[in-house]
This record gives C-alpha cells, structure tokens and sequence, in this order.
C-alpha cells in the first residue's frame, strides 16, 4: 500500500510540472506576439496575465505538495519510539514462600530389646544393659524393688503418662520436670530414666515375668 502511494505522488509532481512547463511556454509565446503585434488589445494582455498566473500557481502548488509530502514522512519516521524511549519493563523479584519450620531429626536409637526388669541393678550406658554386681555399683542406673522401679546412680526416673511412645526429646523434657527418685510400676507401666552418663531411656512394660520382675521392651538413646 505505501508503494502504491509513493508512486501516485511521483507521477502528480510530473504531470503538474508539466502542466506548469506548457503554461509558461504559452506565457512566454504571447508576451512576444504581444510586442511584434501592435494590435493586440487589452483583452490579450488579460488573458497573457491568467496564462502567467495559472502557471505560478500550479508551480507553487507541486512545490508544496512535495514539501508536505517530505515533512509527513519525516514525522512518520520520527514517530515510533526508539528502543532507547521505550519505558523500562519492570521486573518484580518474586520472593520464595516462607520456608516451613523444620521438624527435628529423630534422635538414632542405640538398642533396643527386650529384657527382664528384677532387683538386679541395670547399667543402661551399655548396649545391652549390662548386670550389676552389687547394689552398690556405680555405673547401675537402676533396678525393681517389690512394685516400684529406683532410680539408682542415675539422674532421674519418672512415668510416662500418654499410651504413644514417646521419642527421645519427650522422655528428657519429662525427666526435666517431673523427674524422681523412684516410680511404683505395673504390668502396663512406661517409665523414662536418665543415666548416670547423660543416655536417655524408655522402659515400657510387657507384662509380669514370675513373682519378682516384668518383662520390658527397653530403648536406648545417645546422652546428646
């Protein structure tokens, strides 16, 4: 379509330039009759001045017209925004979603077995509970006296109140609070207990085992 018009207006500018080229040889033509013919009247001299006229003005006319024609074009250039114009794209930094608090590690379990539980003094700071020789050994942690279960060289006992088993961490914040010297127990009994040595222990009772122990299920977790 642009093509189209470009030549459109490059023939008008030749056909006026033409047109104006034959008025002003016409012009030319009768302003010398006009002085080899002494005759000629005012009537002449008129239409010689229109002749003259007409051809200035179809002269002005295409000078104009490719005047106009250069100023649209330049505008027409001008007009569409240079990549340096053009406003900035704006960029937003999505942020990530807030990172979900992280659950602690379950702390690895040393041992865990099955064991009976009697008035002989248990070191839990071995894998398995070692046998103590004497009540008054040192590095035993605790034994069964009748129906209740003594803390012996250790730092605490106490029963565990909710039927889940509890993990390490709930044992030693049971044993923070709540800790003691001794616990009475049962067939259904679940006791925590620290170690002299830091370990942390579950002890959950199985079931009666003869007139003098229980059967227990113990797990062993590290000091830290």
């Amino acid at each position: 379509m642009d093509f189209g018009l470009d030549q459109a207006d490059k023939i008008a500018s030749v056909v006026g330039a033409v047109i104006a080229v034959i008025a002003l040889a016409f012009t030319i033509r009768g302003a010398r009759g006009q002085q080899t013919d002494s005759r000629t009247g005012s009537g002449a001299k008129t239409a010689i001045w229109l002749t003259a006229g007409l051809a200035v003005i179809v002269l002005c006319s295409v000078g104009s017209w490719g005047l106009i024609k250069a100023v649209s074009k330049l505008a027409d250039g001008n007009s569409g925004d240079s990549p340096s114009d053009a406003p900035a794209t704006s960029t937003e930094t999505t942020s990530g979603a807030p990172a979900s608090p992280t659950t602690p590690a379950a702390a690895p379990v040393l041992w865990q077995d099955e064991i009976r539980l009697d008035s002989t003094p248990r070191d839990f700071d071995k894998e398995p509970p070692a046998l103590g020789n004497t009540s008054t050994d040192r590095e035993s942690d605790g034994y069964l006296n009748d129906s209740r279960y003594n803390e012996f060289w250790g730092g605490g006992v106490v029963l565990w109140p909710e039927q889940a088993d509890p993990s390490r961490n709930d044992c030693a914040q049971r044993l923070q609070t709540h800790g003691v010297k001794e616990v009475n127990i049962d067939a259904r009994s679940r006791i925590c207990l620290k170690t002299n040595q830091g370990r942390i222990v579950f002890i959950k009772v199985l079931r009666r085992d003869g007139d003098s122990g229980y059967l227990a299920q113990v797990t062993l977790w590290s000091s830290n």
